[in-house]
């Protein structure tokens, strides 16, 4: 269970969101071989493609997150973000905000908190509990939590989505469960 291999799917809009941040971190890394594949990636724009990529790296602080989206939509092969946008035809419906959601219970919880979702999945696997993405980290709460925030842990759908927000094994479980959690006011 598990091992077999996922069909690699087309990035929705918002992975190409968090990609987009995910290269903009990359950037400002202090791992120099990180930092600098980063700047490779963001010359593929006409504003940075005669700068060096230690041309750019000294001048990181002028890139802006429009420049990390085109850069996504360069690589996805349109000409633009608005491009992108356009061809996944994709208006952003309501999305659970796991800021908003998290926040609003601030009682004695200990969290598992992880840099990685493979650090995260293999202490989901190994201790169980409820994987969640929260900006650009991942971590595993309890039933205890979600019921606090009036959540229902028992909820089939948990279990039908292998308790990982992240990369659900029933994507359509996660999305009834997101649409119930939506309509208890944790809309982004």
């Amino acid at each position: 269970m598990g091992t077999e291999p996922r069909a690699v799917t087309p990035p929705n809009l918002r992975e190409c969101k968090v990609r987009a941040s995910l290269l903009l971190k990359d950037l400002e890394s202090s791992e120099q071989a990180r930092a600098t594949r980063a700047a490779e990636r963001l010359r593929a724009l006409p504003a940075f493609s005669r700068l060096s990529p230690g041309e750019l790296l000294a001048r990181r602080d002028s890139v802006q997150r429009k420049h990390a989206l085109a850069v996504i939509a360069h690589e996805q092969g349109h000409g633009s973000w608005a491009e992108l946008k356009q061809a996944l035809g994709e208006e952003s419906p309501p999305r659970l905000d796991t800021e908003a959601f998290f926040a609003k219970n601030r009682g004695a919880f200990l969290n598992r908190w992880f840099a990685s979702y493979a650090e995260a999945l293999a202490s989901l696997r190994e201790r169980g509990g409820y994987l969640f993405p929260f900006r650009e980290q991942f971590f595993i709460t309890d039933a205890g939590f979600l019921a606090a925030l009036g959540v229902d842990p028992s909820d089939a759908d948990w279990a039908r989505m292998g308790f990982d927000w992240v990369e659900p094994l029933d994507p359509a479980a996660r999305d009834r469960l997101e649409r119930k959690l939506i309509a208890l006011g944790y809309a982004g």
